[in-house]
């Protein structure tokens, strides 16, 4: 019975988790909303753009600072660091009207390999008992994983990913050129340049049965000798694909 039920699963898995796009199209999906999660990521210098994710959250640290600071010489450095952030924030602005942010990026566009550390995800009893907890974080947001609530349609594309099948394909970086950003291969040392990024890899997408939402991942040097990756999920809006929200990895993989 046991045999029966799992080869049901796995069949059930194989037909739903059917990629409903073509490569070139994905291709065109993730060069569109990469370069939207890169302006909230805090490695990218268009983060500090005024409608941008590092902006917003400088401003409100200094506005916790000041709320929670009685003593006025305190306050007046508290302003000072307010202004010199804004001639930077400015300085910014102005630079990128005519400058690229360099994203250095394997020419490879890959297909994830989920693998199993002290649980197995793809069998059925460990993803239904690890589903509580990914409920927590997509329809609570107890830990704030996130910076919304996305909701639990995005935890199945998380399940695509896990049992993915396709493979790995070669990528033109240049096809990935949109908005700030301007993609290379890993060569030259970026680290002193704000407007260079260290990236490593992206990751296949997965969608939805009816091609309205979607997730792949991607990952970036974000320490010393530190990688770090995230699944990306996006959604169709209008007829555009917009970026909505990034997840760690570690949670599933735990690597």
């Amino acid at each position: 019975m046991k045999l029966i039920l799992s080869l049901l699963f796995l069949s059930f898995v194989q037909l739903s988790f059917s990629q409903s796009v073509d490569l070139a199209t994905e291709r065109s999906i993730i060069s569109e909303t990469l370069c939207q999660y890169l302006n909230t990521n805090p490695n990218s210098a268009a983060s500090f753009l005024k409608a941008n994710k590092g902006y917003q959250l400088m401003s409100e640290s200094f506005k916790m600072a000041l709320a929670f600071e009685p003593d006025s010489a305190k306050q007046k450095d508290i302003y000072k660091e307010m202004s010199d952030f804004d001639r930077y924030v400015d300085s910014i602005t102005l630079q990128l009207q005519h400058k690229k942010i360099m994203v250095q990026l394997t020419d490879t566009l890959y297909a994830y390999r989920y693998v199993a550390g002290s649980r197995n995800l793809k069998t059925e009893k460990d993803w239904h008992d690890n589903y509580t907890y990914l409920l927590n974080d997509f329809q609570k947001n107890n830990l704030h994983r996130f910076d919304t609530i996305v909701g639990e349609s995005y935890i199945d594309l998380i399940k695509q990913q896990i049992h993915y099948k396709g493979e790995s394909v070669p990528l033109e970086l240049s096809s990935f050129n949109l908005a700030h950003y301007q993609y290379q291969k890993k060569a030259a040392d970026c680290e002193q340049s704000e407007f260079c990024m260290q990236a490593d890899k992206v990751y296949r997408a997965v969608f939805n049965a009816d091609g309205t939402k979607g997730c792949y991942l991607f990952s970036f040097l974000c320490g010393e000798n530190k990688i770090c990756r995230s699944f990306i999920f996006i959604k169709k809006e209008n007829g555009r694909w917009i970026y909505v929200a990034e997840y760690p990895s570690w949670i599933i993989d735990e690597a």
